[in-house]
């Protein structure tokens, strides 16, 4: 009788866990930056980059007092490589329940549009605003 008891409050607490952490998060939204960003340098010109090139890694996490879950508090850190630079930047995201998340970008770093020097067409920036999402199965 003992062991049953104690095994029901572990089924309650690991029943109550959240896919939702920094660790997940910082895979998806590297996935969904170097596409953007690959096509964010097409737009203005460059050559066709592979996002792999770019070795991108990111840091997620949640500016609130929670630390995981849901919620409009949370930022990711991006660091990337490209032509022999490094670079990065920061973007604010709002995390949904069910995993889908959107990242704004700030104007300073991601201006609403970008133009191609050499044609001079203006586009609107991939890096703005876009979103993605986890897998929240386990």
């Amino acid at each position: 009788m003992k062991r049953m008891l104690l095994a029901v409050p572990l089924l309650l607490v690991s029943g109550c866990a959240t896919p939702l952490t920094p660790q997940r998060m910082a895979p998806s939204f590297v996935q969904v930056f170097t596409g953007l960003y690959a096509e964010q340098q097409r737009l203005i010109g460059r050559d066709p980059i592979a996002p792999g090139s770019l070795h991108a890694l990111a840091s997620c996490g949640r500016t609130g007092r929670d630390v995981d879950g849901p919620g409009e508090d949370w930022t990711c850190s991006v660091q990337y490589v490209d032509l022999a630079t490094a670079s990065a930047q920061v973007f604010e995201l709002q995390v949904k329940p069910d995993g889908c998340w959107k990242a704004d970008g700030t104007p300073a770093t991601q201006p609403p549009q970008v133009v191609d020097p050499v044609t001079l067409i203006a586009s609107p920036n991939p890096l703005v605003e876009f979103d993605g999402c986890l897998d929240t199965s386990w």
